[in-house]
């Protein structure tokens, strides 16, 4: 079973809170303009015995032709979402007539609410109406039904309090309309507003789903770079080296370099291809941990590099993941780039992780110790790791100088530690 949608429950409470509404509406409209028809000289009799009543009020054919006209009009209460100006049209013709303007003050409200541009003309000739209709009730013989009703005496109907009464209730009706007209716009308003706020929200979380994919596209572009950059300049470095020491008799243990080198560069493609498809961190043979450093190092001494290292690492287990995958990468990626720019230049690369002080990675080598542009063994640069190893440093809110110092270049990353959760 499927759950049910809010919104759509929402829709259709309203549609039945509507709906009983306008059913309320027509049997009280109706009943009350019925009653009314006694406003209408000539619409019915009141008989009096010396100025008081003296039977029933009696309804003429007339004022039956002017309840049945009010039972119709008051059907279009049904329709004042739709066809607002047909309820309008209906209760200004019961008003004309004389019975009330409760119809025509219910059909301008929905009229406002379909144009709430054209506030102001519909409230002056609605409010006109009423206002006319009042004085006509107080000046004329027309406002019978209410003395009536309340006093069985027809001759109140021409006292002043009467007449004052019934501008007052044209007043308060009027008010009532007003207030209402203001509740319904102000509650249109806040519901645009919940649609806005919705769309927005909506905009927000595609935005923040794009955002999280571009970051993590990054991330695999960093991984991909640090882990297959280092493989293949080595293999680069070792190809040169290999096509100057042709002739030499010299190339036995470089050719076993490139083999070993290209395998884990193969390998580290599967690795990263793996992840890609799986969307879960695959397993590699150079995983991206702060325990493999020293093998990374070794595996350069072992291809014939200079490096002089201090390697101390405490608590590597309580390490979080991003922490220690960026402590090898960086050091993978500094160590890449002093080989790619000076293969003959002696290494220092000092390496410092504790949970007290967080990491500390330092790695220089001399400048001006590279192999010329476009001679064999040259790597051409294209600046993507030193960008990786910033990106890194701030991802995880350290910091990365990077440069050139009294003839050495010079990278010092330090990073504050973060444990495992």
């Amino acid at each position: 079973m499927s759950a049910s949608n809010p919104s759509s429950a929402r829709s259709r409470g309203r549609a039945v809170t509507y709906t009983a509404g306008s059913i309320a509406l027509l049997i009280v409209g109706a009943v009350l303009d019925i009653c009314a028809v006694a406003n209408v000289p000539g619409a019915a009799t009141y008989p009096t015995v010396d100025g008081a009543a003296g039977g029933t009020l009696r309804i003429t054919p007339v004022g039956v032709g002017i309840a049945l006209f009010a039972i119709a009009a008051w059907f279009t209460v049904l329709w004042r979402r739709r066809h607002p100006l047909v309820v309008v049209i209906a209760g200004g013709v019961l008003a004309v007539v004389g019975t009330s303007y409760l119809l025509l003050l219910i059909g301008a409200v929905a009229l406002i609410r379909q144009k709430p541009t054209k506030v102001v003309p519909i409230g002056a000739v609605v409010g006109g109406s009423v206002l006319l209709f009042a004085l006509r009730e107080a000046l004329t013989p027309w406002g019978g039904a209410l003395p009536w009703f309340l006093t069985t005496s027809i001759g109140a109907v021409d006292s002043v309090e009467w007449n004052v009464a019934v501008i007052v209730c044209a007043l308060v009706s009027l008010g009532i309309a007003a207030g209402s007209v203001a509740l319904t716009r102000t509650r249109d308003r806040a519901e645009r507003s919940e649609q806005r706020a919705a769309v927005q929200t909506q905009r927000a979380d595609v935005l923040a789903e794009q955002t999280v994919r571009q970051a993590e596209r990054e991330r695999i572009a960093r991984d991909m770079h640090d882990a297959l950059a280092h493989r293949l300049s080595v293999v680069s470095l070792h190809a040169g080296a290999l096509e100057a020491a042709a002739d030499a008799g010299v190339t036995g243990q470089m050719a076993r370099t490139v083999r070993e080198q290209t395998h884990a560069a193969l390998q580290d493609m599967r690795g990263l291809i793996g992840e890609l498809r799986s969307g879960s961190d695959a397993e590699s043979s150079a995983p991206a941990t702060m325990r493999a450093v020293g093998a990374l190092v070794a595996g350069l001494r072992g291809a014939g590099h200079a490096i002089t290292s201090l390697i101390l690492i405490e608590s590597p287990e309580r390490a979080g993941a991003l922490f220690d995958g960026a402590v090898f990468r960086i050091v993978q990626e500094s160590l890449t780039n002093a080989v790619k720019h000076a293969p003959r230049a002696p290494i220092d690369l000092i390496v410092q992780v504790a949970p007290e002080s967080g990491a500390r990675i330092r790695v220089v080598n001399p400048v001006g110790a590279g192999v010329p542009a476009g001679a064999p063994g040259s790597i051409p640069g294209g600046g993507n790791g030193v960008l990786g190893i910033r990106e890194r440093a701030t991802a995880l809110g350290g910091q990365a100088w990077i440069g050139a110092y009294e003839g050495s270049f010079i990278v010092d990353v330090t990073l504050p530690w973060q444990e495992r959760g």
